[in-house]
């Protein structure tokens, strides 16, 4: 099943979808957009100010790169809702020009994607080719173009999985602290290590003392706890209505539930992940003999709900569906195999010209590398995807009524850059039918990820 020929092409299709995505951030002038926010961030933070507050970050990102965005969107300004230890690591890059900075980090991400492809190829024992097609539109062409960190996060993990299936525990927790720079995805994977492998609790814990030593060396104690008493709630509570949002807190805000009530019940949900996500982990990981269960499980609970999780971040639960399909012990395989077909998709975006490419590739790619001895299953795959898409996109055309129940705007200190960010988020909701029916797939197909883990304990 090798060939030169289908390997180039496989590079040819991910690669171009990643081009028409970033044509399309492009027209919006968002292109970059989240690693410009960073930037700023870092840059106001070496000049001793506090990189969560609205000035001087806004007066920063309109004073560099293209304006396109803050033309259309006067004065919002984009938030930088990284832990100030993932701040202070980027004021090297904010010491240069912008244009060469984001070269750089674009590079950065683009070799974090390659580390993605080529650890989870070994970890899964798979050809690279399909770890490229798990991870094309789901982390390359969906992060890449916005300068997102989960493509950094999700290669640590990657990296966290192959050592830890080498029982290299240090390497691993290392890598772990490293995926802190997204917390609600490291995090997971840090406490089932710490729980399941007591080789991993002194690196852990001197990785999170120095993170946390950092932090505060960047910006001091108090903005330090701001950070997690005001700025994440805030965040979550300025995003809860936007389409790209996966988390119980908008399903919940959406149904009228007040928002700050749904921010909170967001985070219940996500520790009550948290602790069944260990579990889980610990028991797969023991009865399958591979220890790179213990890594890529968690994350797989961690995206399932939560307070915020957006739809760039259910990529860090694709290593977790594409384990479960290659381990020559999984039972339902055929059920494992959809699930992970309709994940490296993100449905959401139907409406965008890269995802033109998903009814070939990833979807009926992967299914020609699983079931290649049944082209019977593997064109029903490509022309259900095909008609899931089209079906879709038809949503997007027809204007039925709003399907969330209108509620006032959070309160949020003005102060804070996602007082903006808010308003900005509520006035482009939809709220339609295509808005939420895009989520559909992708809900379903955690919740099966997670009932194919949790009842048997172990592949």
């Amino acid at each position: 099943m090798r060939s030169p020929w289908i390997s180039a092409a496989v590079i040819i299709i991910a690669l171009s979808a990643l081009g028409l995505q970033a044509g399309v951030v492009t027209r919006t002038g968002f292109l970059m957009g989240d690693f410009r926010a960073f930037y700023c961030a870092a840059r106001v933070t070496s000049q001793g100010a506090n990189p969560y507050l609205a000035e001087p970050l806004r007066t920063c990102e309109t004073g560099i790169g293209a304006r396109r965005f803050f033309e259309a969107n006067p004065g919002v300004t984009i938030p930088a809702p990284l832990p100030a230890y993932a701040i202070a690591a980027l004021v090297p890059l904010a010491m240069l020009p912008f244009t060469v900075a984001a070269l750089l980090w674009c590079a950065l991400l683009f070799a974090a994607w390659i580390v993605c492809v080529a650890a989870l190829a070994r970890v899964a024992r798979v050809p690279w080719e399909v770890a490229l097609a798990v991870f094309s539109l789901s982390l390359g062409a969906l992060s890449l173009p916005f300068g997102e960190v989960v493509p950094l996060a999700v290669a640590l993990i990657c990296l966290a999985a192959y050592y830890a299936q080498q029982a290299r525990w240090r390497a691993a927790a290392l890598c772990t602290a490293g995926a802190m720079i997204e917390p609600h995805l490291g995090l997971p994977v840090a406490l089932a290590l710490a729980v399941w492998r007591p080789a991993t609790r002194l690196p852990l814990a001197v990785a999170f003392v120095l993170l946390g030593a950092l932090a505060v060396v960047a910006i001091g104690p108090a903005a330090n706890l701001e950070y997690f008493t005001s700025v994440l709630p805030s965040h979550a509570l300025s995003e809860a209505t936007r389409d790209t949002q996966y988390s119980l807190t908008a399903i919940l805000t959406a149904l009228g539930v007040v928002p700050t009530i749904a921010v909170k019940a967001g985070a219940v949900w996500y520790a009550g992940m948290l602790v069944i996500g260990t579990i889980v982990a610990g028991r797969v990981a023991k009865r399958s003999a591979n220890e790179a269960f213990l890594v890529c499980v968690p994350p797989a609970f961690a995206v399932f709900g939560g307070s915020f999780i957006h739809v760039t971040q259910i990529a860090a639960a694709l290593p977790a569906a594409l384990l479960l399909v290659a381990s020559p012990k999984t039972e339902h395989r055929a059920a494992a195999l959809v699930t992970l077909l309709v994940l490296v998709v993100p449905w959401g975006w139907v409406v965008s010209p890269a995802l033109i490419v998903a009814p070939l590739f990833p979807v009926a790619y992967l299914a020609w590398r699983f079931w290649g001895d049944n082209l019977n299953a593997v064109l029903v795959a490509g022309i259900a995807a095909a008609v899931l898409l089209l079906g879709l996109q038809r949503l997007y055309t027809v204007h039925g009524p709003r399907l969330a129940v209108p509620t006032a705007a959070p309160a949020i200190d003005s102060r804070l850059a996602e007082a903006s960010w808010s308003a900005y988020s509520r006035k482009g909701v939809t709220d339609s039918v295509a808005a939420w029916a895009v989520r559909i797939p992708t809900w379903a197909a955690l919740f099966a990820l997670l009932a194919l883990y949790a009842p048997r304990e172990a592949p």
